[in-house]
């Protein structure tokens, strides 16, 4: 079977190419697949014959990918299968209906990652349950044996913030608990990790590193490095004010590292409070959730055991792969 991939990223590491790099891990070896990263190469001739030899298109991020494809007057001739992580559900789709649901409607299938996204598609835009499908992410980190060109800061606790700098990321709320705290731990240490993809928000973490001793931060990395990563770090944060299902929470729980995170539908759709990681609403809420965590050594251990355990029962690879490959099948 002939694949053609649609991803907005690739080489950039965010999490669009971090699912498209693990289904590619996954998948490669089992049907031919090819990778066309939409917002990083121009349209040219190699897709375009791959195009017209395909069995299937899969296309992940259906409103980029919308707006690329009308740019550059795409039609699709082939049967098609859209995953769709949280931006463009819960916020492209809403405010342009019109302009998406199509692309959706005509699809094969249409995977998400949590049952929430599957009722928000069926409910509220009249898609049929048997078109949607929720296939629950993975995790993949490859091996890196590259020199990191990158030190770490010592200190405890050591608080990891990994996520891009954009607005819905929102990676200063946790700055006003952070402040408390670091008159409670003098050697505490707050790393944000992420590309810069919007200026004004990445101008404010500048500020905020410059400000504060104990807060660094780290343009991203590369995939194969993260390891590193949460390996240095004590506890893995999240303060995105919506998610579809985060990569870096499931990574960090198959470190046995606790996870705190805002309490969204994407967020909830992995912890469940007190069992295998804490939510917050509120930065009192999250200076407490931190607090309790690096202060309570059973607490720690329960978060990271039970975190750990999810992802065995809930996030295998292969699970997410056979999930695929049935829908390639089928379709």
């Amino acid at each position: 079977m002939r694949v053609v991939f649609f991803t907005p990223y690739y080489k950039q590491n965010r999490g669009n190419s971090t699912t498209a790099k693990r289904l590619e891990h996954g998948l490669s070896d089992k049907v031919e697949f090819s990778f066309f990263p939409y917002e990083e190469l121009s349209l040219n001739f190699t897709l375009l014959e791959r195009m017209v030899k395909a069995d299937l298109y899969h296309i992940l991020h259906f409103s980029r990918f919308v707006q690329w494809a009308e740019k550059n007057e795409i039609k699709l001739d082939k049967p098609y299968i859209v995953t769709s992580g949280g931006t463009d559900l819960n916020h492209s789709l809403t405010e342009d209906e019109e302009r998406y649901l199509p692309l959706l409607r005509e699809a094969k299938a249409i995977t998400v990652f949590t049952q929430e996204a599957k009722q928000m598609l069926v409910k509220d835009y009249g898609l049929t349950d048997q078109s949607v499908h929720v296939i629950p992410q993975s995790i993949y980190l490859p091996n890196d044996h590259t020199i990191e060109a990158f030190t770490l800061p010592e200190g405890y606790p050591k608080l990891l913030l990994p996520a891009g700098i954009r607005p819905v990321k929102d990676v200063l709320f946790a700055l006003e608990s952070l402040i408390r705290l670091s008159n409670d731990f003098l050697e505490l240490r707050f790393l944000i990790v992420g590309a810069n993809l919007n200026e004004e928000e990445f101008e404010r973490v500048k500020e905020a590193e410059n400000k504060y001793e104990w807060l660094y931060y780290l343009p991203e990395v590369e995939l194969g490095q993260m390891k590193k990563l949460y390996e240095w770090g004590d506890v893995v944060l999240n303060t995105s004010i919506s998610e579809g299902q985060p990569t870096a929470l499931l990574e960090a729980m198959s470190f046995r590292k606790p996870v705190i995170a805002r309490e969204n539908p994407g967020n909830a759709s992995i912890i469940q409070h007190g069992m295998n990681g804490l939510l917050f609403q509120s930065q009192e809420e999250l200076y407490h959730s931190i607090k309790n965590v690096i202060s309570d050594q059973e607490t720690y251990k329960q978060l990271s055991d039970h975190g750990y355990q999810t992802i065995i029962e809930n996030h295998t690879i292969k699970k997410e792969i056979d999930s695929y490959l049935k829908l390639y099948k089928e379709k």
